[in-house]
């Protein structure tokens, strides 16, 4: 019964072990420009995304809302050539005033990760 039990523990420690780098696997935002809660004193030209992994532009956006909740962007994001980690919007001219910034991603295991931020133009 003993040397059950023994298996059976080292057979589930095997599986987590074996399981744990997939489950931290999913892209995670590492950075963004500008930076979440920023205050700029002139509005960025883009939006720059940095993950922790390559992202699939396909299943990937970014958007910016005004103040109202009105989106302000037409383009659709794009993965940097040279970095694929990184996800870029060109951002039209913005008045001054808070922005929302929403996030989409999909990285290479597929799984989809969002998230939001804002940030203010003077």
């Amino acid at each position: 019964m003993k040397a059950l039990r023994t298996l059976i523990v080292a057979a589930a420690m095997a599986a987590a072990t074996l399981v744990s780098p997939f489950a931290s696997a999913h892209a995670t935002l590492k950075g963004s420009n500008p930076e979440a809660g920023a205050t700029l004193a002139a509005a960025p030209k883009d939006i720059t995304l940095t993950f922790n992994e390559k992202i699939e532009e396909a299943f990937s956006t970014i958007t910016i809302a005004d103040g109202q909740g009105k989106e302000v962007t037409a383009g659709k994001a794009k993965v940097d050539t040279t970095n694929p980690a990184i996800l870029r919007l060109d951002v039209p001219a913005l008045a001054a005033g808070s922005y929302t910034v929403t996030w989409a991603v999909a990285g290479h295991d597929g799984h989809r990760r969002k998230g939001d931020f804002k940030f203010t133009v003077k």
